[in-house]
């Protein structure tokens, strides 16, 4: 009987050592350094519904861009290697090349457009991520990228000379194609950027460094350039430790919860481009010639930019131009 006994000691401790060890202690890493970003409020919401969900199964704490030291273009690899087990990554595409279909110039016209182009690269995207220990379970997108400057900025020939900070080397093509010096930086290294003159500019949106950055930039055309994406991303490992109800729980709140993400994105745009306006940032409306004429410089460099990624990619941007019947 005492051996009965202490045979049921252990197996009772080993359960209760079991349980303990079952709750999970995740960090959440976002790329942007303000809680005033629609995309970092978002982010939030999204992590405390999780929380309130799985209770004390999980526990996330939230750590904004530049605060810890990952880089913007690491956070896939951070999440990868388990530095970090959650994020909020828009700067994926050095390590997920098949993504830039999404941000390649004058491609994506529309909001639905980009919902289209993503159905057809979803599977070559997420079989990407999980080389690199990742899962996909969310994304949004910012309305349509246009070019801010401290300096004059009204038409594509206004590029010349400048020095715009761009996300993606797509972003860079084009902004060489008219002259411009792209630079490529994370978000929060932009706004001192701005203030020291290393950056003349930006591509970005009114509800993304328009907000951020509105008292150094003095003026917007807004040339449609592409559209920037952004994933909510987990570590593959962390995230299949948990149990299968606590894993349904996080996807079912970030499928439900992402597409939020753009309304927020996309209702606000509008509402803050006419307060630029008001405060005196001078805002200029592209003509339909330009656009037309930027589109027939740029096309021949989406296949080119295809041939140099490989024929999965080749044949990815295919699938996409032929759905998109362009």
């Amino acid at each position: 009987m005492r051996k009965f006994g202490i045979a049921l000691a252990i197996i009772a401790g080993a359960f209760v050592t079991s349980s303990v060890s079952y709750a999970a202690t995740w960090t959440a890493y976002t790329y942007g350094p303000s809680d005033t970003m629609a995309t970092v409020k978002s982010f939030r919401e999204i992590l405390n519904a999780i929380q309130n969900e799985v209770g004390d199964d999980l526990k996330i704490r939230l750590r904004l861009g530049g605060s810890l030291p990952i880089q913007a273009a690491n956070i896939t690899q951070a999440v990868g290697n388990g530095s970090i087990q959650i994020a909020e990554d828009g700067f994926f595409l050095g390590n997920v090349k098949v993504a830039g279909i999404l941000r390649l110039p004058m491609l994506l016209h529309t909001p639905q457009e980009y919902d289209q182009a993503v159905e057809v690269l979803k599977p070559y995207i997420e079989k990407e991520f999980e080389r690199q220990g990742v899962i996909v379970l969310g994304r949004y997108i910012y309305p349509h990228q246009t070019a801010y400057s401290a300096k004059p900025l009204a038409g594509t020939e206004d590029f010349r000379n400048q020095k715009i900070r761009v996300t993606s080397p797509e972003q860079s093509e084009f902004i060489s194609r008219f002259g411009g010096i792209p630079i490529s930086m994370g978000t929060p290294e932009v706004a001192s950027a701005l203030q020291s003159g290393t950056v003349d500019g930006a591509l970005t949106a009114n509800s993304g460094g328009g907000r951020l950055w509105r008292d150094s930039l003095k003026y917007n055309y807004r040339f449609p350039v592409n559209y920037f994406d952004g994933l909510y991303i987990v570590n593959k490992k962390a995230f299949e430790r948990l149990s299968a109800e606590t894993q349904a729980a996080i996807r079912e709140k970030v499928a439900k919860m992402s597409p939020l993400t753009t309304e927020r994105l996309l209702s606000e745009e509008d509402a803050l481009g006419k307060s630029f306006s008001e405060a005196g940032m001078k805002i200029v409306d592209p003509q339909q010639a330009d656009i037309d004429k930027a589109t027939a410089m740029i096309e021949p460099y989406w296949d080119q930019w295809a041939k140099q990624q490989g024929p999965e990619t080749v044949e990815a941007l295919a699938k996409v131009r032929a759905v998109l019947n362009r």
